[in-house]
């Protein structure tokens, strides 16, 4: 069997479990890479060759477990996220490509050659943390979450990523019990509602649960954050938060409810979709 013939077959297992064809192609092509170890100019080439020997059995065992549904970002272990390549695993979201606003907009706000303190509220993978530590090598970060397990893969993210010696990671909820006041807090809190579990993709049902869900309404965590950045964020401080569809006009109602904090502006995503909030505390 050739290279293509092979690859054509896993496509079809795939795309008879569901998996939309041309994301089944993204998929086989890149197990196949990961595996053998080549790019894509010698896939291409390669492909009416033989099969290669060494791309059994993990080949196989990944297609499947791609057409169970697990993300391939488990599968493979990791995910690109603000240029850098982070670890991931069950015990952490997985990074989204909109999550990248918050670093984007943090970076902004933080000064460019001098300190400030940072911190980043549910780092799950560390993502944010670790990019904005990568960015803004003179700020000091404090990273929490309540999973151990997350705070775990964060480590060695920051460790593979040469900023362990600048982000602090705290088992905590919010930042109870994290000695303050911060520059810049930004937080990706859960905010799917409890009952929209049935209608996710299967993918993300393989993600914790943990990161995902935000009570009946889907506020229960944005309300911690901002309740956090009431008490921790510096007068003139910021905070810079990821919610869901939908939610802008309930973010702002409870904004608005909150003396020290002001709604500064919302960022959009590339879909035009309202996803993060800018919100200033007052001096």
């Amino acid at each position: 069997m050739t290279l293509h013939e092979r690859l054509v077959e896993a496509r079809g297992v795939l795309a008879a479990a569901g998996i939309a064809q041309t994301e089944a192609a993204i998929d086989v092509d890149l197990y196949a890479r990961t595996i053998l170890g080549w790019d894509r100019a010698r896939l291409l080439v390669e492909r009416q060759a033989a099969t290669p020997p060494q791309l059994e059995p993990q080949f196989s065992e990944w297609v499947e477990r791609r057409r169970r549904r697990e993300p391939s970002a488990y599968i493979l272990g990791v995910r690109e996220f603000w240029g850098l390549e982070f670890e991931v695993t069950p015990a952490v979201l997985i990074p989204r490509p909109e999550t990248e606003f918050l670093v984007e907009e943090a970076v902004g706000l933080l000064p460019t050659l001098g300190g400030a303190d940072v911190a980043d509220v549910g780092t799950g993978s560390g993502c944010v943390a670790v990019s904005l530590a990568h960015e803004r090598p003179r700020c000091r970060i404090t990273a929490t979450d309540i999973s151990t397990a997350a705070l775990e893969v964060a480590r060695r993210n920051a460790t593979r990523l040469g900023v362990a010696d600048r982000v602090r990671f705290v088992a905590t909820s919010y930042l109870n019990d994290v000695p303050g006041p911060f520059d810049v807090i930004t937080a990706n809190p859960p905010y799917v509602k409890d009952g929209d579990k049935p209608a996710l993709a299967p993918a993300v049902k393989h993600e914790p649960e943990v990161a995902l869900f935000g009570g009946v309404e889907g506020l229960r965590d944005i309300t911690g954050v901002l309740d956090a950045a009431c008490l921790k964020l510096k007068p003139g401080g910021w905070l810079v938060m990821e919610f869901g569809y939908g939610q802008e006009e309930q973010v702002e109602a409870l904004v608005a409810a909150r003396a020290p904090l002001t709604l500064r502006r919302v960022r959009a995503d590339l879909q035009g979709i309202p996803r993060a909030a800018i919100i200033q505390r007052g001096a």
